[in-house]
Formats: C-alpha cells, sequence, structure tokens
C-alpha cells in the first residue's frame, strides 16, 4: 500500500491496515507530514498523534514537484495493491498521479481518494478540516439541542469517522478484485460521510414526505440526557427497553413512576422528562 495522506483521516485508515499486517509505505514531502508538529513527542518532529497514526509504516521523502521523485513514486505504485491519497483533486492532477494517470501503470489498482468534499460538490476545491466539518455536517448544532449552545465535541470525530469508512471501502475494493481481477476508484469526502452519519438518527421525522417531525433524535439531545451524579461520583445508565425499565422500577420503586412510562414507546414521547427524574432518583 502506497500512502500518499496527510494528517488524520487518511493515516488513520492506514494505520489500521498496517496494524493488520499490511506492508505500508508513507511517502512526506521534505517539510514532513504536519501532524509531526502539532503535538509533544519523545523526539523533534516526532508527535504523538504523527507517531500513533503512522505506526508500522515505513516511511519514504519525495519531493513530488520533481519530476525524478514521481516517476520513483509511480515505481512504488506499479507493485502495489492500493494507492491512497489525501490531496484535493485538483492538486493530486497537477502532479500527474489522478486515477488516469495511476491505473496506466497499475489497471489492477484500488486508488482511494480522501477526500474534505466530493468532487461533485460545490465545495470540491476547499480545505477541510474537523471543526469545520463538524459544523458542517450538523453535529455542533445537535450539541447545541443538548447543552444549550453550539459546540464540538472532544475528539477529532469527522476525520476518525471518515478514516474508518475509507478503510472499510478501500477493503470492499479489494474484495472486488479479488473476486474480478479489477481494479477501482474510490472517493471517501468527509463532509458526505459525516453528514450521512449525522443522518441515520437524526434525519428521523425528516425522512418523509410531509415531514413527520424535527430533523433530530430527541433522546440523544434531550438536555437532562447525562451522566447521573451520585454520592461518590458519577454513574452512566440507560434504563431503554420494557424489561430493564421493568427490572428498575421493581428494584427502585420510585415515587413519580405513572402508567403512562410503562412501554418504550411511551416512554420515547417524554424521554427529556424522564431523564431529569432518573437523575433525582440517583
Amino acid at each position: 500500500m502506497i500512502d500518499l495522506t496527510a494528517m488524520v483521516m487518511g493515516p488513520y485508515a492506514t494505520q489500521i491496515m498496517a496494524d493488520m499486517g499490511a506492508e505500508v509505505i508513507k511517502v512526506e514531502p521534505p517539510s514532513g507530514d504536519g501532524t509531526r508538529y502539532i503535538s509533544v513527542g519523545p523526539a523533534p518532529d516526532m508527535g504523538g498523534i504523527f507517531a500513533n497514526v503512522n505506526r508500522g509504516k515505513t516511511g519514504v521523502v519525495l519531493d513530488l514537484t520533481q519530476k525524478a521523485d514521481r516517476a520513483k513514486l509511480l515505481e512504488l505504485i506499479a507493485d502495489a495493491d492500493v494507492f491512497i491519497h489525501s490531496m484535493r483533486a485538483k492538486a493530486i492532477a497537477r502532479l500527474g498521479l489522478d486515477y488516469a494517470s495511476v491505473s496506466a501503470v497499475n489497471p489492477a489498482i484500488v486508488y482511494t481518494n480522501c477526500y474534505g468534499y466530493g468532487r461533485k460538490g460545490r465545495y470540491r476545491d476547499q480545505a477541510a478540516y474537523d471543526d469545520t466539518i463538524q459544523a458542517e455536517c450538523g453535529l455542533t448544532s445537535v450539541q447545541e439541542l443538548l447543552n444549550g449552545e453550539p459546540g464540538f465535541v472532544g475528539s477529532i470525530m469527522a476525520d476518525k469517522i471518515a478514516g474508518m469508512t475509507a478503510l472499510y471501502a478501500t477493503v470492499m475494493a479489494l474484495y472486488h478484485r479479488e473476486r474480478t481481477g479489477e481494479g477501482q476508484e474510490v472517493e471517501v469526502p468527509m463532509f458526505e460521510t459525516m453528514a450521512a452519519f449525522m443522518l441515520v438518527e437524526h434525519a428521523n421525522g425528516t425522512l418523509f414526505d410531509p415531514p413527520l417531525g424535527k430533523a433530530h433524535y430527541p433522546r440523544a439531545v434531550g438536555r437532562n440526557r447525562r451522566p447521573y451524579r451520585t454520592k461518590d461520583g458519577y454513574v452512566a445508565a440507560l434504563i431503554y427497553n420494557d424489561k430493564h425499565w421493568r427490572l428498575f422500577t421493581e428494584a427502585v420503586k420510585p415515587e413519580w413512576v405513572t402508567d403512562d412510562m410503562a412501554t418504550l414507546a411511551q416512554r420515547a414521547k417524554q424521554i427529556d422528562r424522564i431523564y431529569g427524574l432518573l437523575a433525582i432518583t440517583s
């Protein structure tokens, strides 16, 4: 596998491949991958994030603005199963490393694009970062419903989810090649990946025409959905299905339980209120 990715999205995908035993050749420019410099590490230019997502890889430095170094990269690609990059479409094409050029050298290659935005969208030539993608895909908006103001989650979630998507998409393309002998091009845009991820539950009632509800999943964004404070710390608990609800009410016997809480469907209609009552119980 030839890994021309940088930062986290692509390197996370290829790191998992390396963990599983793949030979991954990590190609960096002379200036190095930016993650070398953004966190502490045991040596200069060896930040912890960089070391973590690039473990198990073989490093190669190539200046792809130079014809000789591009030729060296194409030599590596000729014998590879996968070529994966995280450059914008225009940039990779300018280097003569678009899918048409690479597949001419290795027709069986699985060629994976890790983009910020899909090539068919109006933002296709824009740079993308985890924070901006979190906002654009609606994640910060549902955090506002949950916490009262827009906010990011405390993890570079967009990078990692898109990276895992690039991983499974690449593996599926390899499986296809195993069955058919055909290589192919794979496109994994971070924005579209995260939009689909968020819409799994938050499309909700807006899936239908006419809409049957708002574009959020009420249980996930209830203001009272949080770990419960107890005398000696916090506890995370979800009393969700009817069996668990029955066992809980029989054991604890909270005074606030009413008949209109007996079923999951009934509780779903008032889930934030129930979360608040459970907090009192804890």
